[in-house]
């Protein structure tokens, strides 16, 4: 991790990124069974949910400290991609996003199966 990442309020995953906890993750499952496991984890963080782009998937919540973006990408008949953007509300957050990331993404692999990390890089 970066020194200024421990400063940044923004973090966000993607097939590129340059943090391998921060990487795309691949679950074998529907888009659907995708989107029971993001409800339910809005759940037990005891989050509110605010809006649902069903256009584009997309699932936007606030918890205590951060609100957070959850897309959801079915690639293939059983595979979706699931991307996390989170923002937190600290002066020093001291890499406070990528510490729910990671604690969101093993929420997904306990409950989808899991397939892959980053499969379709450039």
């Amino acid at each position: 991790m970066r020194f200024k990442d421990y400063f940044n309020n923004d973090f966000e995953t993607g097939e590129n990124h340059y943090l391998p906890e921060l990487k795309t993750r691949y679950y074998r499952c529907t888009k659907e069974q995708a989107i029971d496991a993001v409800l339910a984890l809005v759940e037990e963080e005891n989050a509110q949910m605010k809006d649902i782009v069903e256009q584009y998937n997309e699932y936007f919540f606030q918890g205590k400290d951060y609100t957070c973006i959850i897309t959801i990408t079915g690639t293939r008949i059983a595979e979706t991609a699931i991307d996390i953007k989170v923002t937190t509300y600290k002066l020093i957050p001291r890499g406070l996003g990528k510490k729910i990331i990671e604690r969101m993404y093993k929420y997904f692999d306990s409950k989808l199966p899991f397939k892959g990390v980053s499969l379709y890089k450039d």
